[in-house]
């Protein structure tokens, strides 16, 4: 056995890590750019809509957390830090977490949308 043979035994060789950052990623960009639609709609129907595309996407990024926190678990060799898996998921998966629980705020507190001069903030 060379000593590439031997390395590549501690070589992580599956991707599924940086796919699941990749999905969740995803849905903190997604989620933010709803949040922002939220917030500057008039109509309360379309409100609700976007209200509930937000808790969706909530719901999906909890699961994509607890396959990564699953994933950590059965996996020996990690392509980085255990500690920095772990640090990232859950902090990607608070940010959701607080944009979720910031549109439900707003939704249900039924609030009229912001004021032109504070829309111009979000931009």
């Amino acid at each position: 056995m060379g000593f590439n043979s031997f390395l590549k035994i501690f070589t992580p060789s599956n991707t599924v890590f940086y796919e699941l950052f990749e999905k969740i990623a995803e849905n903190v960009a997604t989620t933010g750019t709803l949040f922002k639609q939220l917030v500057g709609e008039a109509d309360f129907t379309k409100r609700s809509v976007l209200a509930q595309a937000i808790t969706d996407i909530e719901h999906d990024n909890d699961e994509l957390s607890h396959r990564v926190f699953t994933e950590l678990g059965r996996n020996f060799i990690t392509p980085f830090d255990r500690e920095d898996i772990h640090s990232l998921a859950t902090s990607l998966d608070d940010i959701v977490d607080y944009t979720y629980t910031a549109a439900k705020r707003l939704f249900y507190t039924a609030l009229s949308p912001m004021k032109p001069e504070c829309k111009k903030w979000l931009n």
